[in-house]
């Protein structure tokens, strides 16, 4: 049932519909780069440099792709789809059959186990995580280490070590760091309150466990060694990121544990698209019902359950431990959270809250499993009858009139802790009814809107339906048997987590135009980039879909990028370029052409960064009044507008251009062909005495449509003229002049401090949206665009690598003779030492090594060129070779070997001898 479940839930849809279950991260980030890894293992290249995102970045070293996690093999021999359904299903798989070994390992009942492996498996933070491959790669083998930890204390036998030691390996190489420490801090707690104060125990847990830890490290050296290099110099390292209080979970969401749509969710079966301050998968915390009865009722010291006192206690310190380390910077504890050595350093302390499922869920499998038999069940048996558990995996021995006192001193308390969730929930019903503003004041600071208090009433309507449910099922328990309570137990849990995860993020799956880098706007931009071109998406605001591509998703469509999306990217790189923040890019270097050194030749984007609508053309630019719009309210910006939105990178609204002189032009893009009535300057002081003209840009030739000259009035301080050619007569056309620009050229005179509106029909723009200056014709021209996107190419073409002479002026041309992700060899004859560019970024792991007329070859250092590489070289007929390696990698594949090999050749140790043993008992039969 654990394996087939995840397989009905992740194949079916496939088979079915087309549609592959993926979302978040997963789309824009994990998928690309599995597909990307498998592609390099399958050509026999090892996984080291990503070509397609931050002008380069390292592949492995970067986490994110898990490079060497073992089910990246699926990548190597399966389609990409079928490799990602394998992947998914086995993760699933394994975590759900994980709980119910570790379960079973505390003596819980079988049917009891299943339901509550299904509950891990399938709500609380696993599930809410689903959208992080990474994480659901680190969750895989959580509850087989602490099995591990587990016997470890238990009986102490060394070949729990390997157990611990693989799975550990498997966290660190899925790439999660937040899986890593969490997960890392679980265990640690685990083992502690598990060991207690036996020193027979501590001392198993100080060697086995020790002895996993290192060999779990040992053999993911491969992945964190070169990975902290990185780390060192990225944005998180270089530029002294504190995260260490970025994303703690607010206390006020615990109330999602009982009604999970209390802010909204995903846009699905009637509830609103979340409107919390914060992301919802990393909140996401629903269980079900059930179990949050469950740990209510196991708090009781004598609650006759089946899951001993000593577990129960555990799990209840490390649930406890869990829920303060999420809180993180709610708590008082803030200061000793960030002195924690590498702990310290990270974010999204909420993910913690997996400490919390995992001790919910134990805990629900321990009321599911209750020793205590229904009244009547020994009806007839007489003294000494046999009780069957509520569980379904026990028996109780003794009289029935003694358990059926004993039960009846449990009745009213199980009844009473049944209907809390049902409580709970209406009364958050009845106070959203009666005061919905003070409500989602109280949660999440929100002043009220219709969509809201309407989401937060059927949300808690809901759950309080499926609360009278849970509360039903606490009351029936003792009327009926032990193994139809189960069934019906088990159909309600399916039903009740079932309904949160059909209506949760993987609902909505990405197109599969987008899966397979085959979208409009990605084929495009295929047509249009030349060979050593890169390109950026610019959509900040989020006006686009995913077609735009502005995460990883030109990995599959084998489209190189000045940006991209990744946890971690060269720490000068994302101050310079911004590109780490996804969808922007820095349009203050843009517009000083800095970005040309990475050879940026598209930038694709919407007409929603170029033109602004105001509310009539004003009569100066101190008047201007910028109106936002709504989705499909304008025929010439459909997806919208926000008034005043500031870009992180480069204010949204860029100031009044300086002076031009006569016979000068200033040009703006619209980012779309337009048909402007009327053009018009606005000054943001009174203008001096000048004559000026507008024209309109056309898209084929770049060929500028002038209309008739225009008088500048001295102290004027606004302008209006024709775009209609002279000669032409305005009634003589069916239409106004079309264009993809605005142009405006001085005649006679100075104009100084202006900007650029049109008059499109009865409405009125300012050219003055983020990019209008920085994309400017002649450098830019508008090649079109498809769906509603705008491609602007670069007018000059570009050059992947070069060479310069002492001065700076270009030295003799270069031949390139091997080009391959990591590796690239060139010639050149050169007559004195030469510098070598290449538009690949920088890297610590980038080696530079050159064979001079033949003879002999020297290694060199390659060194920054702004963000790029260089390496100088000597005179001669030089072969020159740059090459990628991580830093550190032939320690950390040594050590990692190493690991592996000590792992293989115990396993093949307790192999011969269970096959020993089991000769020597079949030669004793």
């Amino acid at each position: 049932m654990l394996i087939a479940l995840p397989a009905a839930v992740f194949i079916v849809p496939d088979l079915g519909w087309g549609k592959l279950l993926m979302t978040g991260d997963n789309v824009q980030q994990n998928y690309p780069l599995h597909v990307l890894t498998g592609s390099l293992l399958r050509q026999g290249q090892l996984p080291y440099w990503n070509q397609y995102i931050f002008s380069g970045s390292p592949l492995l070293a970067g986490f994110n792709a898990g490079a060497f996690y073992p089910l990246v093999g699926f990548f190597i021999v399966l389609p990409a789809r079928a490799a990602w359904l394998a992947t998914m299903v086995t993760l699933f798989a394994v975590i759900g059959t994980g709980m119910y070994a570790y379960l079973r390992a505390l003596r819980i009942s079988p049917r009891a186990g299943v339901v509550a492996a299904i509950t891990f498996t399938f709500a609380g933070t696993v599930f809410s995580q689903v959208n992080h491959l990474d994480m659901t790669e680190g969750f895989a083998a959580l509850p087989w280490m602490l099995l591990a930890v587990l016997h470890i204390v238990r009986d102490g036998r060394w070949r729990w070590s390997l157990l611990l030691g693989g799975g550990l390996a498997t966290v660190i190489l899925g790439g999660a760091p937040e899986a890593m420490l969490d997960e890392a801090i679980l265990l640690v707690v685990y083992a502690v309150f598990t060991a207690g104060i036996d020193w027979s125990r501590w001392w198993r847990v100080l060697t086995r466990a020790g002895l996993g830890a290192a060999l779990g490290l040992s053999i993911a050296t491969v992945q964190w060694l070169p990975g902290l290099n990185f780390i060192a110099n990225s944005q998180r390292g270089a530029n002294g990121y504190a995260y260490a209080t970025a994303g703690s979970f607010p206390p006020p969401y615990s109330l999602m544990s009982v009604v999970p749509y209390l802010l909204g969710g995903y846009g699905h079966a009637g509830f609103s698209y979340f409107f919390g301050s914060y992301n919802l998968p990393e909140v996401g915390l629903y269980f079900g019902l059930l179990p949050i009865i469950a740990i209510i009722a196991l708090l009781h010291p004598h609650w006759p359950s089946r899951l001993a006192r000593r577990d129960r206690l555990t799990w209840y310190l490390c649930g406890f431990v869990g829920i303060l380390l999420a809180l993180g910077s709610h708590t008082p504890l803030e200061h000793l959270f960030n002195a924690l050595p590498l702990y310290g350093h990270q974010r999204l302390q909420s993910r913690n809250m997996i400490d919390v499922s995992m001790a919910v869920c134990v805990l629900f499998a321990g009321w599911l499993d209750r020793d205590v038999a229904p009244v009547g069940a020994g009806a007839g048996a007489g003294v000494g009858a046999v009780a069957v558990d509520g569980g379904g995996g026990g028996v109780a021995v003794g009289p029935v009139g003694e358990v059926s006192t004993r039960w009846a001193s449990w009745r009213w308390y199980d009844r009473a802790v049944g209907v809390v969730p049902a409580a709970l929930a209406g009364a958050l019903l009845i106070w959203g009814w009666t005061s919905p503003a003070s409500l989602l004041h109280a949660v999440n600071g929100l002043t009220s809107h219709p969509s809201f208090v309407r989401t937060l009433h059927e949300a808690c309507l809901v759950a309080l339906i499926v609360g009278a449910v849970a509360a039903l099922l606490v009351w029936v328990r003792p009327r009926i048997s032990s193994g139809v309570w189960i069934g019906v137990v088990a159909v309600f849990v399916v039903l009740d987590i079932g309904f949160v995860a059909a209506t949760g993020q993987l609902a909505s799956a990405p197109s599969n135009t987008v899966l397979a880098g085959s979208s409009p706007i990605e084929h495009f931009i295929g047509e249009h980039l030349g060979p050593g071109g890169r390109y950026v998406a610019y959509d900040p605001e989020g006006y686009g879909t995913e077609d735009l591509g502005i995460y990883d998703l030109n990995i599959l469509a084998h489209l190189p990028s000045i940006g991209g999306y990744a946890s971690i990217v060269n720490g000068d790189y994302s101050t310079l370029t911004n590109t780490h923040t996804p969808g922007d890019v820095n349009v203050a270097q843009l517009k000083a052409g800095t970005l040309a050194g990475l050879d940026l030749q598209d930038v694709a984007t919407v007409p929603e960064y170029f033109m602004v609508p105001i509310d009539g053309v004003p009569a100066g630019l101190t008047q201007v009044k910028q109106l936002p719009e709504s989705r499909g309210g304008d025929p010439e910006l459909p997806l919208g507008t926000k008034a005043n939105y500031q870009d992180s990178a480069y204010p949204f609204y860029p100031g009044p251009r300086g002076t031009l002189a006569a016979g000068h032009t200033s040009t703006w893009f619209f980012g779309e062909s337009v048909a402007p009535s009327s053009a018009s300057l606005l000054f943001a002081q009174p203008a001096t005495a000048a004559v000026v003209r507008f024209g309109l840009i056309d898209g084929a030739s770049d060929a500028v449509t002038w209309g008739p000259p225009t008088e500048v009035d001295t102290g004027a301080t606004q302008v209006t003229g024709s775009l209609i050619p002279p000669g032409t007569s305005a009634l003589g056309r069916a239409t106004a002049p079309s264009g993809v620009g605005l142009a405006m050229q001085v005649m006679l005179g100075t104009v100084n401090g202006f900007q650029g509106t049109v008059q499109v029909d009865s409405r009125a723009f300012e050219l003055d949206g983020s990019l209008s200056a920085a994309l400017r014709s002649p450098r830019w021209r508008d090649v079109g665009g498809v769906e509603g996107y705008t491609l602007f190419a670069r007018t000059i073409p570009p050059t992947p690598i070069y060479s310069l002479l002492p001065g700076g002026r270009h030295g003799p041309s270069l031949e390139v003779t091997k080009n391959q992700t990591k590796i690239e060899t060139v010639k050149v004859d050169a007559n004195q030492p030469l510098t070598i560019v290449r538009d690949v970024a920088w890297d610590g792991g980038w080696h530079g090594s050159v064979t001079v007329n033949g003879r002999h070859t020297e290694q060199l250092k390659v060194t920054h060129h702004g963000l790029v590489q260089q390496v100088v070289v000597p005179p001669g007929d030089d072969v020159v070779t740059f090459r990628y390696v991580p830093p550190h990698m032939v320690v950390a594949i040594v050590v990692s070997l190493a690991g592996v090999g000590f792992l293989l050749a115990a396993l093949l140790l307790m192999a011969v001898r269970r096959m020993r043993r089991r000769l020597a008992r079949s030669v004793a039969v």
